[in-house]
């Protein structure tokens, strides 16, 4: 029977602190509101109440939850073998939201929304009663109000961002690479002229029920040559490509040939058997761009789908799907 790397540990104890925290200043809330508007002439007691006191209840929140995840598991790191696998892009969506709902102890992740919320809730807090008491009195059952749910509502969204976002002894294994970028990326290479079929590939590593995942990549495929070769492509950074592989499978005449390309330089660089320095090759396709950038998804990608057909010609000769994809890609 193979050990569980990862104990659960009881977390009522931090359960029955929010709750506590909920209830109190719920109820204090009410009382100030009920008692305290319109607001009396004293800029600093009103600030104390309506500013520093819900500020500080939400950052009482967002300790509890912090350290709730902090001590929500034991986790004893166990050997993991990474293997490629392939998904499509739905089954990647898919994998994403099951692996939030089953790990939510283990990994960390962050939601906008969960640290700007408590932001614009104080504020309303704050402004909200000076509205009230100087400008509009027949909004004061509202103002009552805005206090007490104000507070709860931050207490939540605070204690609960808090867990999600902090990480633990488990998280470095557990929190999902920047997917979303693999994602944005294979939308894009989708648009260029020539591709057939594209996939999402992730390193996947599996203990007992537990599965983790690492490198997302994107891999595609050119419309009848599926069997010659493949381009694979990166995205490190924010809607950017970072590094393309083109290779061109070994076959009966000839070795396999691969080539890349780096944000460093933005230049094709081939590589064949035994050459390992490679050299630069010009892209194909015709363009305005001096220059492929980070942000030239659709051009990067054309340009390598070209460069693969270019080679297949020379070595296997043509034909007309060869021919036709070329001439929409524009390379005579």
């Amino acid at each position: 029977m193979i050990e569980s790397p990862v104990r659960h540990k009881s977390l009522l104890p931090f359960a029955f602190l929010l709750v506590l925290l909920l209830v109190g200043n719920t109820l204090a809330g009410l009382a100030i509101g009920l008692n305290y508007l319109p607001l009396p002439f004293d800029i600093w007691v009103t600030t104390l109440i309506y500013l520093v006191f819900p500020a500080l209840s939400t950052a009482a929140a967002f300790a509890v939850g912090y350290r709730a995840k902090k001590v929500a598991v034991v986790y004893d790191s166990p050997e993991w073998d990474y293997q490629p696998a392939q998904f499509s892009v739905e089954d990647v969506r898919k994998l994403v939201r099951e692996h939030h709902r089953k790990y939510p102890r283990l990994e960390s992740r962050s939601n906008y929304w969960f640290f700007h919320l408590p932001i614009i809730t104080i504020i309303l807090i704050y402004a909200l009663p000076f509205y009230v008491t100087f400008q509009d009195s027949s909004m004061l059952p509202i103002a009552q109000w805005i206090l007490p749910v104000g507070l709860a509502t931050n207490n939540m969204i605070a204690a609960v961002g808090a867990f999600l976002a902090a990480s633990n002894d488990a998280s470095k294994d557990f929190t999902l690479p920047l997917i979303r970028e693999a994602l944005w990326l294979a939308r894009e290479q989708s648009k260029a002229r020539g591709v057939s079929q594209i996939r999402v590939i992730m390193d996947r590593a599996e203990f007992g029920d537990f599965k983790v995942f690492r490198d997302p990549r994107v891999i595609l495929r050119i419309d009848g040559f599926e069997k010659n070769g493949y381009i694979e492509s990166w995205s490190e950074d924010l809607k950017a490509i970072t590094r393309l592989l083109c290779r061109l499978h070994e076959a009966e005449h000839h070795g396999q040939i691969i080539w890349w390309w780096h944000s460093q330089d933005r230049i094709f660089r081939k590589y064949t058997s035994p050459d390992d320095e490679g050299y630069y090759v010009r892209n194909p396709v015709p363009s305005i761009l001096k220059e492929l950038g980070v942000r030239d998804v659709v051009e990067v990608t054309e340009n390598a789908i070209a460069i693969l057909l270019l080679e297949v010609a020379i070595l296997e000769g043509e034909n007309d799907k060869l021919r036709f994809l070329l001439s929409e890609l524009g390379v005579e």
